[in-house]
């Protein structure tokens, strides 16, 4: 059993590139051009819009994510949905080890998070929380029911 949210990690992706491409390109037209008509007056609304719209996008933390659930093993990979400064990270756990997890929601529902806990001989462990933001609603259910099934 798999869950991975790569076309919309990819598709996040691209929209960041565009947002970036278009607020720059926006800027130094704004900066460099001498015309003084309606569409010129508007730009500082215009690339103002544009970059709210980006900052939520970053403040909500968007993550590839990847869950896999063969025999006894777990897998999960994750990364930054953002094109730059990537960090690519994967975390296996055995079953016999999974204990429990925890959804956290926040910013008024806009960041979804993950938070698995291992039990382990040494003791209890909670990893740091992942975002599951951008997982539809079929892979977040189908993410919940084999975690819900490991639960037990």
């Amino acid at each position: 059993m798999k869950v991975d949210n790569r076309l919309n990690t990819a598709k996040l992706k691209i929209y960041y590139m565009i947002m970036l491409a278009v607020i720059f390109s926006f800027s130094a037209y704004y900066l460099f051009e001498n015309e003084r008509n309606l569409f010129f007056k508007s730009m500082p609304f215009i690339i103002g819009i544009l970059a709210l719209i980006y900052a939520v996008l970053l403040i909500r933390k968007s993550n590839y994510f990847y869950f896999e659930y063969i025999g006894n093993k777990i897998t999960i990979r994750y990364y930054t949905a953002h094109p730059f400064l990537r960090n690519y990270k994967a975390i296996e756990i055995q079953k016999a080890y999974f204990h429990d997890y925890e959804i956290q929601k926040s910013l008024l529902g806009l960041r979804k998070s993950i938070q698995i806990t291992i039990k382990t001989p040494k003791g209890i462990f909670k990893y740091p929380p992942l975002s599951i933001s951008l997982l539809n609603s079929d892979q977040y259910k189908n993410l919940i029911s084999i975690l819900t099934e490991l639960k037990q």
